[in-house]
């Protein structure tokens, strides 16, 4: 559920505010109104990745659902600190071991920025968002019965 929500919140930010991704922001830096920002119009995201995706950049969709997740498991377990394994679908074979909900959520969300996709503002307030949307979640929707 929360997983979900901070998807669909995101993409609700993402049109209210519709700010340029940094590979238009830097590219285009010249042209942004202000007189101290030079523009980089050779400048791309990191080589290996997928094209920007084709939406505004605030916030980031990712941080904000990595968030809500690591949120929900900590409410359900009941604590942050709990180590775990998970692979990869796209390299069959590599997985990556986290100490804790949280190291989980913040690697995701930095991840978003070395790519170039995301400024580091859009990450922190993705990442915050899907926290405060987990706990909403968790408060009004898995109530005892």
């Amino acid at each position: 559920m929360a997983q979900f929500d901070a998807v669909q919140s995101s993409f609700e930010g993402k049109y209210f505010y519709n700010l340029w991704r940094p590979e238009t922001a830097i590219r285009l830096g010249a042209t942004d109104g202000n007189d101290d920002t030079d523009g980089d119009a050779g400048w791309s995201i990191l080589s290996a990745a997928r094209n920007t995706p084709p939406t505004p950049t605030y916030p980031s969709t990712h941080a904000e659902a990595a968030g809500a997740v690591a949120e929900m498991l900590k409410l359900c377990f009941k604590r942050d600190n709990v180590p775990f394994t998970i692979g990869c679908y796209a390299l069959p074979g590599v997985e990556r071991s986290f100490e804790s909900f949280s190291q989980f959520a913040s690697e995701c969300s930095i991840s978003r920025i070395y790519i170039g996709y995301h400024f580091r503002n859009d990450v922190v307030q993705g990442e915050m968002m899907g926290r405060e949307l987990a706990r909403f979640v968790f408060s009004n929707n898995l109530r005892p019965l």
